[in-house]
């Protein structure tokens, strides 16, 4: 589990962290049963601050937009830019915290590196914002939960 700085938990957005507590402490599983309870939790604690604040992420996506947009080429030769690296690997190092805190919490391990799920874990993230703010579909947004909840219990072993 490598990452280039530890998090503490008022890094990670509070209403996320207390969701997987809140589950945790409710739980009567353990395991991958309890992992998959965990990450549901968390994932919909997540949902509603992403969802409160559209113009907020449509600003985000845009602002990354226009700045890789100056750092490729003509060609198509990726010259990736410091500020977008940034940016994703902070989210990267958040959803590190996020699943080792499940993982923790529900008696499992990690089959993969853990940066390696954390990468998926942000990426199906961001597309699944990216497409809310197209159609504003709840339930194609809850139907992607759900499925990245399963996935990336197939990740994991109970300990």
């Amino acid at each position: 589990m490598s990452t280039s700085r530890e998090l503490t938990e008022s890094s990670l957005r509070p209403a996320v962290c207390d969701a997987i507590e809140e589950a945790a402490t409710g739980l009567d599983a353990t395991g991958v049963r309890a992992l998959r309870v965990l990450l549901h939790a968390g994932m919909c604690a997540y949902w509603p601050l992403v969802k409160g604040k559209p113009d907020r992420q449509i600003a985000a996506y845009e602002a990354t937009v226009n700045t890789l947009r100056q750092r490729w080429s003509a060609t198509g030769e990726t010259v990736g830019d410091p500020t977008a690296i940034a940016l994703f690997r902070q989210m990267d190092a958040e959803a590190i915290y996020f699943l080792r805190l499940c993982a923790e919490r529900s008696g499992t391990v990690w089959l993969e590196p853990l940066d390696s799920v954390a990468t998926y874990l942000v990426s199906v993230l961001y597309g699944m914002v990216m497409r809310w703010l197209a159609d504003g579909n709840d339930e194609t947004t809850l139907v992607v939960i759900d499925d990245l909840v399963a996935s990336l219990t197939l990740k994991a072993v109970e300990n």
